[in-house]
């Protein structure tokens, strides 16, 4: 199935049974938690091409994350029905689903490694890498909130505005358009990352 939902739906919510596999056609998605004191984090943020879900679908549990919409999104919805009998007579989509599986871990291990290793600044370069489509290309577009930023980094809307400015004032990001889209000169980027 495909569906369309707009900025700030919620597509699955924590506890809800494990019913889809989720495609992420166009836009961006994000998986989080929230305590019930009201404490929020990102655990991972979808782009186009990404997929979600799987881990609970082979577990066979309910959802351990909300997942919500941050930009416009078209979706594939794939069953768990159809899910299954994919995986049990694929090969070639066990072989994609293994892929997908572990480029997300890789991403969660640099997220974790970067929390515990790097000050602020470079807990938000890596969160921005994270969020690029194609190291390859020079610039990147993004329209991301820094609320939103700054769930993914585990730091303060504040801090994040700190880290910004100074990736501003040496040439590695900037703010376009009305909307103020983060603009993303991603191969400076990666070099301060690599500079680290």
């Amino acid at each position: 199935m495909e569906r369309e939902l707009d900025a700030g739906e919620y597509v699955a919510r924590v506890g809800d049974p494990s019913a889809h596999w989720y495609g992420v056609m166009r836009g961006h998605l994000q998986m989080y938690v929230v305590t019930p004191e009201g404490n929020e984090t990102t655990l991972y943020y979808l782009r186009e091409g990404e997929w979600c879900g799987d881990g609970s679908l082979l577990k066979g549990e309910l959802l351990q994350y909300d997942l919500r919409t941050l930009t416009t999104v078209h979706l594939c919805l794939v069953t768990a029905q159809t899910f299954n009998v994919l995986r049990n007579s694929s090969l070639e989509f066990s072989n994609f689903l293994c892929d997908v599986m572990n480029a997300r871990m890789g991403v969660f291990v640099g997220m974790l490694a970067a929390s515990r290793l790097l000050g602020p600044e470079g807990r938000v370069a890596k969160a921005l890498l994270m969020l690029t489509k194609d190291r390859l290309e020079d610039t990147q577009r993004l329209s991301i909130h820094q609320h939103d930023l700054a769930l993914i980094c585990g730091l303060s809307r504040q801090r994040v505005n700190m880290a910004l400015s100074f990736f501003k004032q040496n040439g590695i990001v900037h703010t376009d358009g009305p909307k103020g889209y983060l603009i993303v000169h991603t191969r400076r980027l990666s070099n301060y990352i690599g500079d680290l």
